[in-house]
């Protein structure tokens, strides 16, 4: 008496162990030349600098200044960004807005946008149209120390609010319903439950949004320029050495910003930022 045959599964197909080998070689080659690639350039500008080279840039007042004008600025930046991010993130995440597309759209526009047009655009805004009324109170943005913080947060603001937002849809809805029935109003759900449980996340966007603002060079530049000691940051004092043809100068300004990278990236991992970086 014969067996009966196992039955396939409908739509299933023979596996070929050749073609999953392949695959598997091509994944896995794609992945070993991208960290290989990327591991490269890092070390190619390691190795290009000396470390005399490294402490005349990091003392030099110029290079000083702009380290100072970047880590104020960025920090101002960050802070500014995650106050309206906070609240704007939980709006997208909770309410039902009109227009919701169209809102997403715009809050996007300054991740796509090229950032020669972003501070070309700040420049037109704050320059022609709002120039002369704003200096009649005494209030003037390009080319200034303020203006620098007004380029990054337009540039930055929606990385502050998307990784806000991916922090509190993290969070189970249930959990502030539940402290609204027990008597709970929105602003106290929302501070004693919702807030204390996205924190890992909110802290995440935070530093990535920190990290991004840094390397910011287009925008600044085209609305503040690169006046050195006063609108110089990281990403300007780089290019300025390199356009006076002073590359190791400029190479070891590169290295410092990796270095402010890589630190800020460890942080970001070690609290658990995943999918707040995009």
């Amino acid at each position: 008496m014969s067996s009966a045959a196992t039955p396939v599964p409908v739509g299933a197909r023979t596996r070929s162990p050749l073609g999953e080998r392949l695959f598997h070689y091509c994944a896995t080659a794609a992945l070993s030349f991208e960290v290989l690639f990327i591991s490269t350039v890092i070390l190619a500008a390691a190795w290009y600098v000396d470390l005399d080279d490294l402490k005349a840039t990091v003392s030099s007042p110029s290079m000083r200044y702009a380290m100072r004008m970047s880590i104020t600025s960025v920090t101002i930046t960050t802070l500014i960004s995650v106050t309206l991010a906070i609240p704007a993130a939980y709006a997208l995440s909770h309410y039902r807005i009109p227009f919701a597309p169209v809102v997403d759209t715009i809050l996007d526009l300054p991740i796509v946008m090229p950032p020669i047009a972003a501070g070309m655009t700040l420049l037109v805004l704050f320059g022609y149209y709002l120039g002369e009324p704003m200096s009649a109170l005494g209030i003037y943005l390009p080319h200034t120390p303020a203006g620098v913080v007004v380029a990054q947060f337009f540039t930055t603001m929606t990385f502050a609010v998307r990784s806000s937002k991916a922090a509190l849809d993290g969070i189970s809805p249930r959990l502030p319903r539940v402290a609204r029935t027990l008597g709970s109003n929105e602003w106290r759900a929302f501070r004693r439950v919702t807030l204390p449980l996205a924190k890992p996340g909110l802290i995440a966007g935070v530093v990535v949004t920190w990290s991004r603002c840094l390397g910011l060079f287009g925008p600044v530049v085209m609305f503040c320029g690169a006046t050195e000691f006063r609108t110089q940051v990281m990403p300007t004092a780089i290019y300025i050495n390199t356009s006076v043809g002073k590359l190791e100068e400029a190479v070891a300004g590169a290295l410092i910003l990796v270095v402010f990278a890589l630190v800020t990236l460890i942080i970001f991992k070690r609290l658990g930022g995943r999918g707040y970086m995009w």
